[in-house]
């Protein structure tokens, strides 16, 4: 029935983002930067959460009556340090080629004991891989990295703002070095829905995916810890990595 459900599902945070937050904060204000259109925002104010609404184009999410403020978020925020106890950073980190500076700026404005959520496109579900394997590209069918296609914007209303496209797409791993990187905690991942793709690939595809990230940590060039070996492989070997075409991964700020 589960495996059902996330099959059916629209598979956007929209419908999730405030029931994921409830799971580590009660109450409080939530940071959405990039914005978008407010959709996420109107999800987390019902489940009871103060939203700030943030992005490099503003209209859309005032369009659907949020208060937003333009913001550049390759750029110092204009927040005050501890602002928030939650951000949501939900399909913002592959547009941006300084992605440590953009998490250690969510970082900031983050309060301690507060949480962070990452989305991003997934590339290490088994669909995404086959395409890498197949084309060199791991979503070829939604978008390209190319002279032509790699930048995206701009706005009417602000003149000749540009960004960048799907440029910068990250996997679990770089993302979760990231994270711990500015001084964070990975709680773990999630998913929202899971390709049937994926789904149907796996008899043949996870016995040599579960082999490839043995063999991996066998190596002994990359001696860690037990404990975080075992966090790492968990997450890349669970159905939300392998079948999620959305990577949702979870941060914590740690307490002063």
């Amino acid at each position: 029935m589960a495996l059902l459900k996330r099959l059916q599902h629209d598979g956007h945070i929209r419908n999730e983002v405030g029931q994921m937050f409830r799971k580590y904060i009660d109450t409080g204000k939530i940071l959405d930067i990039p914005s978008g259109d407010g959709v996420n925002a109107r999800n987390l104010v019902d489940s009871g959460f103060e939203v700030e609404c943030a992005d490099l184009f503003p209209d859309r999410a005032r369009a659907n009556g949020f208060s937003c403020t333009r913001c550049d978020m390759t750029a110092p925020l204009p927040y005050e340090d501890h602002s928030f106890e939650g951000v949501l950073h939900s399909e913002g980190i592959e547009h941006v080629d300084n992605q440590v500076a953009v998490l250690a700026e969510l970082t900031r404005v983050l309060k301690p004991g507060g949480v962070l959520i990452v989305t991003t496109p997934n590339i290490l579900f088994l669909a995404a891989r086959a395409d890498t394997m197949l084309s060199g590209h791991p979503r070829p069918r939604r978008w390209l990295v190319t002279e032509s296609h790699g930048y995206w914007g701009g706005s009417k209303t602000y003149g000749e703002d540009t960004y960048y496209g799907h440029v910068f797409l990250i996997n679990a791993f770089q993302l979760r070095f990231y994270l711990t990187h500015v001084g964070l905690d990975v709680l773990g991942v999630e998913a929202t829905r899971y390709s049937l793709n994926s789904i149907l690939l796996a008899p043949l595809m996870f016995p040599l995916v579960w082999w490839g990230t043995r063999r991996m940590w066998r190596n002994r060039r990359f001696e860690t810890s037990t404990s975080l070996k075992r966090a790492i492989q968990k997450e890349i070997l669970s159905p939300a990595l392998l079948f999620g075409p959305k990577l949702i991964m979870v941060a914590r700020k740690p307490e002063e």
